[in-house]
């Protein structure tokens, strides 16, 4: 064995201390995993002052004098202390002191006491929040970078802090601003108010929404789209402005699927199931964005199966376990059974927040069983009832054919059937019954196709070229003997066949459709329809003309008239007036004037738009002697654009300034030569 054989194998110092580092740090983790944990733990004994409801992804807590953050899972406690922290594309609702409070992506809250020590308080780091205080709510203070605002009971609210920006907006009810200096004051609903950190107020233009509050949540019971109001006061803006509502799939309006221009303060929009965003914009100026939650109804019941029939013998009824799709949104479920398909007299009624059930108190006979959904207050509309089962139950005399069956004859027995007696199947309503038990009928022969008329605007009709560019075209239609329609289609086009070429569809249009901006020229327009028994119709088209927007008369030109000549008397005032008369319908006048040269025309004032019948040159080097002609014209501009035209008035005016003569020098007497 070498030396350097022999030296790998001794134990140096410096191992020894290595060693004894990392056993510190190993130490120094477990101590710190011991604090955190012993936290944990007193949290459970301390009293919790609300619960957190995670909606969507990721959200987090950080409990007061911790480092670790937690995620947290549905039906949370919060505490004193908790700092909360709503991921990207995540969302939260957090129930405190009677309040509900909406927490949206992006968004960092601590709850802390107020400075009396009794109230509560959200303090808003960064990111956005909604607030709806009920009526028993004894208020909460919400804390902008120093800027508090005191709710109270039917307060409701948003709030957004967003880079060096705080702002505030009341929806509904009355809160209390205490700025950074101590002041208070009432702010009432409609007000929106923004500041900056050093607490100085914005007048930025905005909206703020009275319908529908913010976060606002609908529940659909049926299959028609849930209709929804909108209604918003305007903050800072003209009277003139018109603004826009765009309702999207995503938060980034990337995949917008409805624009409703041209509104002042109200719209109405379809919503079916699922997440929406909206939002209020004038040009390219985005004034308010928000979202609603459509819920769809959609309970069904699952076991026992229809028909199911159970036996028992004895005193011993049996115990059957109900079962039922979950609502993620439902807090609760009502279950109802009664001996009766139409539920007049309920046998037993049990409310319970998850989606099964067992009983034990059906003795024998034929029992119908059905679930409601029941949802937390914030939902607009009510859970409608699950659809109805059915199940019989049956006592033997004995024992013994039960009890000596195989555990394979026992399932069948419990199996449910897929034939109905027949006097059940007459006692019970068809309507309830699932198709699997009800013998198909034979086919009916095939309906005629429905008829569908287009009834307005008729067919060769002309529409006013103002009119068609300024208001919305009404298009009505409707179907003889009213069908079942699963699907149909609007359509609009310059092509006689307007479904080759369409220029606008609208898909499951109302039966009057608006139509903005018609331009001049031929337009076709038809309605197709599918109905339930798999026929299309599509009804013949019709055609309606635009006609061109007639050109305003022409401005008499009251100075300089054709044929005057401007001398040095003329522009001795340094400025030369160039006036016209008003004309009707016109909000605008485009004043050129050129000077006839020997090549042409040559441009001394580009065209130039005034709402005047006047205008003063001041810079008269660009006139000089010649012939001139002054050009105006009319026109109607609405956002700025030129709606109509007109004829150009002109006059044709000659600038007679007389031509210097030549220079006369008299003579010196002095002969400059070689």
């Amino acid at each position: 064995m070498d030396r350097r054989t022999k030296r790998r194998g001794y134990f140096r110092p410096l191992d020894l201390v290595i060693i004894i580092v990392f056993l510190s740090i190993a130490a120094g983790g477990v101590e710190l995993f011991r604090r955190d944990l012993m936290q944990t733990f007193s949290h459970q004994n301390a009293e919790p002052v609300g619960t957190i409801v995670v909606k969507r992804n990721v959200v987090q807590r950080r409990l007061s004098d911790r480092v670790v953050w937690d995620r947290l899972v549905n039906e949370s406690p919060v505490y004193i202390g908790d700092v909360i922290r709503v991921a990207e594309i995540s969302s939260a609702m957090l129930f405190i002191n009677a309040n509900n409070i909406d927490i949206n992506e992006n968004t960092l809250i601590r709850i802390t006491r107020s400075v009396d020590g009794e109230g509560l308080q959200i303090f808003l780091g960064e990111g956005s929040l909604s607030l709806t205080a009920d009526e028993n709510s004894t208020g909460i203070i919400i804390d902008l970078n120093g800027q508090q605002v005191q709710t109270g009971s039917g307060t409701v609210l948003s709030a957004a802090v967003r880079e060096n920006l705080q702002s505030i907006q009341i929806n509904d009810g009355v809160a209390q601003l205490i700025t950074q200096d101590g002041a208070v004051r009432s702010i009432t609903a409609g007000a929106s108010i923004t500041t900056d950190n050093e607490g100085r107020q914005r007048m930025d233009r905005a909206v703020v929404f009275t319908q529908p509050l913010p976060n606002a949540r609908y529940i659909k019971s049926g299959a028609s789209p849930v209709s929804v109001d909108f209604a918003w006061n305007r903050v800072h803006l003209e009277p003139n402005i018109r603004l826009r509502l765009e309702i999207a799939q995503d938060s980034n309006f990337e995949r917008i699927i409805n624009t409703i221009n041209n509104l002042d303060r109200a719209a109405q929009a379809q919503f079916d199931a699922g997440l929406w965003y909206y939002r209020v914009a004038y040009q390219d100026e985005i004034l308010k964005t928000g979202q609603l939650t459509v819920v769809a109804n959609t309970v069904q019941v699952l076991s026992p199966g229809f028909n199911s029939f159970f036996r028992y013998t004895g005193d011993q009824l049996p115990e059957i376990n109900f079962q039922w799709t979950r609502l993620e949104e439902a807090v609760s479920y009502t279950l109802e059974i009664s001996n009766n398909a139409n539920f007049t007299s309920v046998h037993s009624t049990v409310k319970t927040s998850t989606s099964s059930q067992s009983l034990n108190t059906l003795d024998e006979g034929n029992w119908f069983w059905r679930v409601q959904p029941e949802f937390p207050a914030v939902y607009r509309g009510s859970g409608g009832y699950s659809n109805v089962s059915f199940l019989r139950i049956e006592k033997l005399n004995e024992a013994a054919p039960i009890l000596n069956v195989s555990l394979a004859e026992w399932i069948a027995l419990e199996e449910p059937s897929t034939e109905l007696p027949p006097e059940i199947l007459n006692e019970i309503p068809q309507e309830i019954i699932p198709e699997r038990f009800i013998p198909p009928p034979p086919p009916p022969p095939p309906p005629p196709p429905p008829r569908v008329n287009l009834s307005f605007p008729a067919n060769g009709t002309q529409l006013a070229g103002l009119t068609a560019l300024r208001q919305q075209t009404a298009f009505s239609w409707g179907v003889e003997d009213e069908p079942v329609i699963t699907n149909s289609r609007f359509v609009i086009s310059r092509n006689p066949n307007p479904m080759q070429v369409p220029v606008r569809t609208i898909n499951n249009p109302p039966r009057t459709v608006t139509i903005d901006t018609l331009t001049e020229g031929m337009w076709y327009w038809t309605v197709e329809i599918q109905t339930a028994d798999g026929q299309t119709v599509i009804a013949p088209v019709r055609r309606l003309q635009v006609m061109p927007i007639p050109q305003l008369p022409a401005p008499r030109i009251t100075q300089p008239l054709t044929g005057s000549r401007l001398g040095h008397a003329d522009l001795s005032r340094r400025s030369v007036t160039f006036s016209w008369t008003a004309v009707t319908g016109a909000n605008a006048y485009i004043l050129t004037l050129y000077q006839d040269t020997p090549g042409g025309r040559r441009q001394i004032i580009a065209p130039y738009t005034t709402t005047s019948t006047s205008y003063s040159l001041n810079n008269l080097r660009l006139l000089n002697r010649g012939t001139f002609i002054l050009q105006v014209q009319a026109v109607n501009r609405r956002n700025n654009v030129t709606e109509q035209s007109g004829i150009i008035g002109e006059s044709i005016f000659v600038i007679d300034i007389p031509a210097p003569g030549p220079v006369q020098i008299e003579e010196t007497g002095i002969l400059y030569g070689n």
